[in-house]
């Protein structure tokens, strides 16, 4: 689903007039020569942030060793969606504390981010808005994907269908632009957890939820938009649906098969996406008999768990399971058709099975690129058994977006690159 920039300022509009004003929480204050649990890599050219430690120690690493970047981030992002609606940006910030909930351990890592930051010295400033960005503006951005809407296409495919074996599969991350800094600082946050689980999330700096991610162990797991009723309001104390898909990573187990997908539907119905989301679960191999990708489809009420498909899993944006909300729109029909003819046209080939370079592109087939407001940011192809990762980042061609399956920005990684080889060097 394509929605320009304007219709998702509006649900902010219709989100925050509903709700009244709350009392703002004061910024949280600098640590002193506080340690700094993690360590910043490059491979390939994409950045890897490894933090490490109890929730407020990864929170810190994070904004300490990435502040600068979250600062030009935080004022580039802001400054484009609200220097021209100051009053709106007060509305949400003052019901944001009616409007979501964050996980305890959620809060405690994003308030120790802004802590990292300041003590990090960075630029603050936010011209534009005559104010400097604060740990509220940093609660409110860490719940976009409660407000702005996803397009996305991704699709799994296992078994003898894949040249290899293993369970393949693939997204690509629709969004609108805001500016070039969307692609620029695209990176991985990799999460290493005090009982050895590890999850990496292609993300920005100082965003802590996921959008697209896997866990050390093999999972995986995408969030798309749905095709629910618009309601504009979730239900009061919700949280970000990124937020809920982390907790899959984090918490999943990846032998588990069934309990995993429980534990999914679980975690989902703490959300409340106005618009409605899809959130795609990929296990790393075909466990007890079950098809190892399933999909939920997310209301403003419920989390409904999608059918266990026969054959290849494709999502793009309208629900199959639920029939409560708005109509498949032609767009994601389209894309989600055009998926499948290409999956079917592989295992009809003499080898019978779909490749890697083949994956490519059939996410080329449905990228969002050409215009300037609107694109697929990331897309990434991965399997666990035997191992590929690739995260393509979408580039500017003047002021038009290069879609990430045709960008150079190219990054083939290994496990080792990725989740590190002596766990993030505790």
């Amino acid at each position: 689903m394509r929605l320009p920039l304007p219709t998702i300022v509006s649900l902010f509009t219709f989100v925050a007039v509903a709700w009244a004003q709350s009392p703002l929480a004061p910024p949280a204050p600098a640590a002193v020569d506080a340690p700094v649990h993690g360590r910043l890599e490059r491979h390939r050219g994409l950045q890897i942030l490894h933090v490490y430690g109890t929730p407020a120690e990864r929170g810190y690493a994070h904004g300490f060793l990435l502040g600068k970047q979250i600062a030009a981030v935080a004022v580039a992002e802001f400054s484009a969606r609200f220097a021209r609606q100051k009053a709106l940006l007060d509305q949400v910030r003052g019901a944001l504390d009616r409007l979501i909930e964050y996980p305890e351990d959620v809060q405690a890592e994003i308030e120790a981010v802004f802590a990292g930051v300041v003590a990090s010295g960075a630029d603050l400033d936010m011209p534009e808005l005559e104010r400097p960005f604060d740990q509220r503006d940093l609660l409110v951005a860490n719940a976009l994907d409660v407000f702005g809407l996803l397009g996305c296409s991704s699709f799994t495919v296992w078994g003898d269908e894949v040249e290899g074996g293993g369970v393949l599969t693939a997204r690509n991350f629709d969004w609108p632009l805001t500016g070039s800094h969307l692609l620029d600082a695209t990176m991985l946050l990799v999460e290493h957890l005090p009982d050895g689980r590890a999850t990496a999330a292609v993300t920005w700096p100082g965003y802590v939820g996921a959008v697209t991610g896997i866990s050390k162990a093999g999972l995986a797991a995408f969030l798309h938009v749905g095709s629910a009723t618009v309601s504009f309001t979730p239900e009061p104390d919700a949280w970000p649906s990124a937020i809920a898909l982390r907790g899959v990573l984090e918490q999943g187990r990846a032998d588990a098969g069934a309990a995993t997908f429980d534990l999914a539907q679980k975690l989902l119905g703490n959300t409340s996406p106005p618009a409605g989301y899809m959130l795609h679960v990929v296990l790393p191999r075909v466990v007890d008999g079950l098809a190892p990708a399933l999909v939920f489809e997310t209301d403003r009420g419920s989390c409904v768990r999608g059918d266990s498909p026969s054959g290849a899993c494709v999502v793009t944006n309208h629900f199959h399971k639920r029939t409560d909300g708005r109509a498949a729109s032609n767009d994601s029909l389209r894309r989600e058709q055009r998926v499948h003819e290409g999956i079917d046209h592989c295992l009809g080939t003499e080898d019978h099975k779909l490749s890697i370079a083949e994956a490519w592109d059939l996410l080329g087939s449905v990228e969002r690129g050409g215009g300037h407001a609107f694109g697929t940011l990331h897309s990434l192809v991965f399997r666990y058994e035997p191992w590929y990762f690739e995260l393509r980042v979408g580039t500017m061609d003047g002021k038009k977006v290069v879609a990430a399956p045709q960008s150079p920005r190219r990054h083939v990684l290994t496990h080792a690159e990725v989740f590190g080889a002596d766990d993030a060097g505790k």
